[in-house]
């Protein structure tokens, strides 16, 4: 039977949420659009980002890790915590590593992208971003 994006991201979420990973970070694990708009905490975001049905499905999951920025001189300049967002992305490799190892059944995840932050200067954050590609082969 087709999983619908909702699932698959259900999928992810899951795993997520029971990985090392998140014990590493200050927040927590939400779907996409239920982060908390004024977090400042390290929370990952699950999304569902593509998907192409067919007997095997495939497409994309997006994770996204948000670091706080810091105002290293405590002279209102913000900038990315370039020390915080490494350990992340090596954290977040290791993540990776392990559920490309064939750990969900019917699945098999590859990353797509390498991991890597990218900023997000409106709220003085930046977010690792991990990009997974899955295939699903019904069964």
């Amino acid at each position: 039977m087709a999983k619908t994006g909702s699932e698959i991201q259900d999928d992810i979420y899951q795993l997520l949420r029971q990985s090392t990973l998140t014990g590493t970070l200050t927040g927590k694990v939400y779907k996409d659009g239920y982060r908390p708009r004024d977090s400042g905490k390290e929370d990952a975001i699950v999304i569902f980002t593509a998907g192409v049905p067919g007997q095997i499905e495939s497409g994309i999951v997006t994770v996204n890790i948000f670091v706080p920025d810091i105002d290293p001189y405590d002279n209102g300049i913000w900038v990315k915590d370039g020390e915080r967002c490494g350990q992340i992305e090596a954290e977040a490799q290791k993540w990776v590593d392990s559920i490309t190892a064939g750990v969900i059944p019917g699945y098999i995840i590859r990353l797509n992208t390498t991991i890597h932050t990218e900023e997000e200067p409106a709220i003085r954050q930046h977010f690792v971003v991990i990009k997974l590609k899955y295939k699903y082969a019904n069964s």
